[in-house]
């Protein structure tokens, strides 16, 4: 299995970095193809702190950040691959027990591939390229095997303003256009992450989306996230709303954990659309969330498994508790670290 996964592991490394500056006519001798795709997003844009005169509290934000990008990282969401320019392919295949729903397998495949002579700004992807799937509740994570496309890392023009700009198919007869800008700050000793992203298709025409994370370190192994979600769509009126705090954790090398609670709303009745049950969706909070996702490595830094129990009281069902879980597995390859 170690050999399986190291073949397919320098493939994927060989063709997206070493080709692109062979090809690209560029030089890095002193770095091999691994280091290379040590950087981690916007490489040449790597954020720094606001100045202060407080060194202490330099190296304070400093701390935050990094651990902010450390669990990412670990549990590779969307918050993370969203932004990353590294090469891996990604598979995912699990099962969903939903007690008052239909229960099903579900996969995911997730690539990212950086093209020769971009000098790393130029990305093909294969998956879709999707609306930072961070909510943990009733939303699988990820569609399955939706999406190809090319992604392009726009050169930061202003400090620690970064972008990025997609263009794909989600269906052969559904193309689509996408960008994304972020700003990553330090207010005080929290790290606010405002991400704002349009996208433009042709199934669902024009849909936007705002996308807050604020993170207070507690450990170098701890956060506490809250993230403030709001999204607009073509022929949906009014908006929906997503609130959600959770405490990330890795207890230690290849296990982490991530407790969440959810709320779910919108601020327009959506009359003309039914739930299975005949009644219409109202405005207000619709679905209310609790769980857990578990992260632990099976074997080496490539094969993974992850459980997520949850219960959900959702407005279809009167609010009664709905008994959700999730296993799945998940193999790497690419370098992770």
């Amino acid at each position: 299995m170690d050999s399986f996964q190291n073949y397919w592991s320098h493939k994927v490394l060989l063709f997206s970095s070493n080709l692109d500056h062979k090809l690209s006519g560029t030089s890095e001798e002193n770095l091999s193809v691994v280091d290379r795709n040590k950087r981690v997003p916007y490489p040449s844009n790597t954020i720094q702190p606001p100045s202060s005169n407080s060194d202490i509290k330099k190296i304070r934000n400093e701390e935050t950040y990094s651990a902010s990008l450390k669990l990412d990282e670990f549990f590779k969401d969307e918050t993370h691959l969203d932004t990353t320019n590294r090469s891996y392919i990604k598979l995912r295949s699990g099962f969903e027990y939903d007690r008052r729903g239909s229960s099903s397998l579900f996969y995911n495949v997730l690539a990212r591939i950086k093209l020769p002579k971009t000098q790393e700004k130029l990305q093909l992807y294969i998956g879709e390229d999707t609306q930072e799937n961070t909510k943990l509740s009733t939303t699988q994570n990820g569609a399955n095997n939706e999406g190809v496309g090319l992604k392009y890392f726009i050169p930061s023009l202003y400090d620690r303003l970064f972008s990025s700009a997609s263009i794909g198919v989600s269906r052969i007869d559904n193309p689509y256009a996408k960008a994304r800008i972020e700003y990553p700050l330090f207010i005080g000793n929290r790290l606010f992450k405002p991400t704002q992203n349009f996208k433009l298709s042709l199934d669902n025409r024009f849909e936007e989306w705002t996308n807050l994370y604020i993170d207070r370190k507690i450990s170098d192994q701890e956060i506490l996230r809250l993230l403030l979600q709001r999204s607009t769509r073509s022929g949906v009126i009014g908006m929906n709303y997503l609130s959600q705090l959770s405490y990330m954790n890795t207890l230690n090398y290849g296990i982490g954990f991530n407790h969440y609670l959810a709320l779910s709303g919108r601020t327009k009745d959506l009359t003309g659309t039914l739930y299975a049950n005949g009644t219409t969706p109202q405005a207000g909070v619709y679905e209310y969330t609790v769980g857990t996702l578990w992260r632990q490595k099976i074997f080496r830094d490539y094969l993974f498994y992850q459980l997520q129990p949850m219960i959900s009281f959702h407005e279809q069902y009167d609010y009664m508790p709905n008994y959700i879980f999730r296993i799945s597995m998940e193999l790497y390859f690419g370098n992770n670290r």
